[in-house]
């Protein structure tokens, strides 16, 4: 009964602290994003005598159900019908944008010593923006109805779907101690089989169970059952040997897919700003403030790079299907911000002792650095790429 409590007392914490902290970051011009982490770090376990919020298991809880909604929520903004939209052209741009991010993020890594680990998560971190930070920028700026902004916008949704791969293909490497080319090519193999079967499942089952619940159950059952569904399928996936990410993202994309879409989101809205807000409070009280100063230069030197490569790769990957370079080099620095899928990608690798403890603190400050630049980035972007 008593962890029961602690639990609850916890997320109501979380709950209030957010609001308020993010609530003043969205009054002075900030994304509340930044303020969700800034609201974690404020009440974690590293910040006596303030800390409201300390058990670790806990907080790993938290953490973990917020991804769950948050990976479920980005699925749903992701259907087969929307990528046909974007078209064949966009699907190429971002994913050669992505290859040329890690080519340069591993050359980087090499070049200030880094081993092929760290190199690779590295890149796993930086290959990927952040469709939370990039979306809520793109609405407080007024810029979401401008070629640019809808441009950022169809790379980030597309940059989810290359995060989901590499945070997949990442975490099934994690289990093993090496990973030499065959070991790769079995991972691929899997995943694809695994994503194959549960897609078909669940294009299968999914659309005849919501139809059944619409006409058998009232609204309030249906969301309960889609959270079912939800949780059922993250655990699947779990125990597949994947992550509780890749299972909430394929069934939001299966969702998306079928004619109950839009009643979804509308009874899920609520939940997923909910817990999209514990996610991001629950990564920052895992964060020990005095790391961020003591790995300052660093945060500083890979700011500095992602501020350069992402417009860059980004850029490349558009000019290369024909789009104007002023619109291409706007969208590769409205694209900028890092975020959800690089922290879940360092914990990940600290986790299993792939990569060094500073690369959590790194994710958490490079997302810091880029997601306030964001803002002046994209209302400067016309002037910038005007003046390259």
């Amino acid at each position: 009964m008593a962890h029961g409590f602690q639990f609850v007392q916890d997320l109501a914490v979380v709950l209030v602290v957010a609001t308020l902290v993010g609530w003043f970051c969205q009054r002075i011009g900030l994304s509340v994003v930044v303020g969700f982490l800034a609201a974690g770090m404020l009440i974690g376990p590293h910040t006596p005598p303030a800390t409201l919020v300390s058990d670790v298991e806990r907080i790993e809880t938290l953490s973990q159900i917020g991804l769950i909604f948050l990976m479920f929520s980005i699925g749903l903004g992701l259907s087969l019908r929307k990528l046909r939209r974007l078209g064949p052209g966009m699907v190429l741009a971002t994913f050669a944008g992505a290859v040329v991010m890690y080519h340069l993020t591993r050359f980087f890594g090499f070049s200030i010593g880094w081993d092929s680990n760290q190199g690779l998560f590295l890149a796993g971190m930086l290959m990927v923006s952040s469709s939370a930070i990039i979306s809520k920028v793109l609405h407080e700026s007024g810029a979401n109805h401008e070629r640019a902004g809808q441009l950022a916008m169809g790379v980030s949704v597309l940059e989810d779907v290359v995060a989901v791969v590499m945070l997949t293909l990442l975490g099934t490497m994690a289990n093993v101690e090496t990973a030499p080319a065959a070991g790769v090519m079995g991972t691929l193999v899997r995943l694809g089989a695994f994503v194959v079967m549960a897609g078909v499942g669940g294009l299968l089952a999914v659309p005849w169970l919501l139809r059944k619940m619409s006409i058998a159950a009232d609204e309030e059952l249906q969301t309960m059952g889609v959270a079912a569904l939800l949780l059922g399928l993250a655990v699947v996936a779990q125990a597949s040997g994947y992550s509780l990410a890749l299972g909430a993202f394929l069934l939001g994309v299966i969702v998306a897919e079928t004619l109950h879409r839009h009643q979804v989101e509308r009874t899920f809205e609520g939940m997923r700003a909910v817990f999209s807000a514990v996610f991001f409070v629950a990564i920052g009280l895992q964060i020990d403030w005095r790391q961020l100063w003591q790995w300052a230069g660093l945060i500083a030197l890979v700011s500095a790079f992602t501020l350069v490569a992402r417009p860059l790769a980004v850029s490349a990957g558009l000019t290369l299907i024909g789009t104007p370079l002023r619109d291409a080099l706007r969208t590769g620095l409205t694209a900028t911000p890092i975020g959800e899928f690089s922290f879940v990608i360092a914990q990940l690798g600290v986790a299993h002792a792939l990569v060094p403890a500073r690369f959590y603190p790194l994710a958490v400050g490079v997302s810091l650095v880029t997601a306030l630049l964001a803002p002046l980035l994209t209302r400067r972007s016309a002037a910038i790429a005007g003046a390259i």
